[in-house]
């Protein structure tokens, strides 16, 4: 393990703590995504995570997904394969409509604009880049954007929509 390498996982748990002290949405994914994305900056370096790391993270991840899903999880996602099918490729022809014009205008390549803008998960996208020849770094900052964007506003939005089902009294509570 490189100096480096350490000083990016202390970055990230430091950043995970101030997180929390700041009250940030999400502290703990925001918190180290800042303070370990701040690390890189810092230092000018590219350091990433070794596979291994990063496969035992996501296993680690998916493990805890996985232990949230209950019984009834087949049938209630019976009625809903369809909605998320739509809104997937509402996502995609957005994400795609939104790379062609940043390509059209010059702002970024092809490549990095259709990576970064199609919705996915920011490890995979990256991953895509490399091994499509993209600027791997562009494509993950364009999507660590968007997605602390998501984060930060997940609380405000979920706020939101539980006044759908209740009252916006009840939902103020």
């Amino acid at each position: 393990m490189t100096v480096e390498l350490l000083v990016l996982l202390a970055s990230g748990a430091a950043g995970a703590v101030l997180g929390g002290l700041l009250r940030l949405p999400m502290w703990p994914i925001t918190g180290a995504l800042l303070g370990s994305a701040v690390a890189n900056v810092l230092l000018a370096t590219t350091v990433s995570m070794p596979a291994g790391l990063s496969f035992f993270a996501q296993v680690l991840v998916g493990t805890a997904v996985g232990a949230s899903v209950l019984p009834g999880f087949v049938k209630q996602l019976r009625t809903l394969i369809l909605p998320a099918v739509a809104v997937t490729a509402i996502l995609v022809a957005a994400g795609l409509s939104a790379a062609v014009l940043m390509s059209a205008w010059g702002l970024v390549g092809p490549r990095e604009s259709l990576l970064g803008m199609i919705p996915g998960g920011v490890g995979e996208m990256v991953a895509a880049s490399a091994a499509l020849g993209a600027d791997s770094a562009l494509v993950a900052g364009m999507h660590v954007i968007r997605l602390l964007i998501t984060l930060w506003t997940l609380p405000l939005l979920v706020r939101w929509a539980m006044s759908w089902r209740r009252g916006p009294r009840e939902a103020e509570q």
